[in-house]
């Protein structure tokens, strides 16, 4: 396969954490031209030969950086009519258009692109800094295209296909901004134990690796989550109460869903 090249356009922290596994892809032969106009968190580029870094498309076009095989949006979404207007000659025939923007949706992309464009869009979450990441890809476009994305998202984690671009909004609200929900139950709990007469530092420490240890359980073993939850209460124990609370009509489940459909919602309206 030819050496690919791939433009980022947007290197916040998702898209730096993509574009250090890709650096770390010994199979991904590739040269990157990176569009970023803050770039005080990127000094570590430097000495890097496979890329280039500019503060503008204009600036990349006239260095000659303007052929891309895939161009990766990785902007806000409230910022991509911009940045899409921006592209200039770096917007051609010729190559593909990767989107990890919630709630910007294909045709909204292909409107501002071009009918004739390929474009394909993904939704990562945050784990992609460890490449812990979980991605889902909708890619209705030739093989090579999709094998292109797969490898790239690939490089921070797991990577799904969904068949039905009317499934990303949902995805968006469960796995794009699940981690925050994670990282407030850690927080919720520390509160928790501090009330329970815990010191600070520990009930932070006690909380924290309680949901980490919970997670790498589920990952390590074959059974399912409601299993292992019962496998760990006891009748009549102290887990069994204090489920009794989180699992009333108007516990956990009731909220994380009210959670998902707002999250949900949002990212509809982010695509109108």
């Amino acid at each position: 396969m030819a050496q690919q090249q791939i433009t980022l356009l947007g290197c916040g922290k998702m898209g730096s954490a993509m574009l250090e596994g890709w650096l770390s892809d010994a199979s991904l032969d590739a040269n990157f031209t990176i569009i970023e106009p803050h770039q005080t968190h990127l000094s570590w580029l430097r000495g890097q030969k496979a890329v280039r870094l500019y503060a503008d498309c204009a600036a990349a076009i006239a260095d000659g950086a303007s052929v891309s095989t895939m161009i990766v949006l990785a902007v806000k979404p409230q910022m991509m009519d911009d940045a899409i207007a921006g592209l200039g000659d770096m917007k051609h025939a010729d190559c593909a258009y990767l989107s990890i923007a919630a709630g910007i949706s294909t045709g909204w992309l292909k409107q501002r692109l071009g009918d004739a464009a390929i474009v394909i869009r993904a939704m990562p979450n945050t784990p992609a800094a460890i490449g812990k990441g979980i991605t889902a890809l909708y890619a209705d476009a030739p093989n090579q295209v999709c094998d292109l994305a797969s490898q790239l998202l690939a490089a921070v984690g797991q990577v799904v296909h969904v068949q039905d671009e009317a499934l990303m909004d949902g995805v968006t609200a469960l796995s794009g901004s699940g981690p925050a929900y994670v990282f407030l139950l850690v927080e919720a709990m520390t509160e928790a134990g501090i009330k329970a007469g815990i010191p600070d530092d520990l009930a932070a420490e006690l909380a924290k690796a309680t949901v980490c240890g919970a997670g790498a359980l589920m990952a390590a073993v074959d059974t399912a989550p409601a299993i292992l939850r019962e496998n760990v209460t006891s009748k009549g124990g102290t887990t069994a109460a204090a489920l009794a609370v989180l699992m009333a009509d108007d516990g956990l489940a009731s909220l994380m869903t009210k959670a998902v459909t707002a999250a949900k919602a949002r990212s509809i309206e982010l695509g109108e």
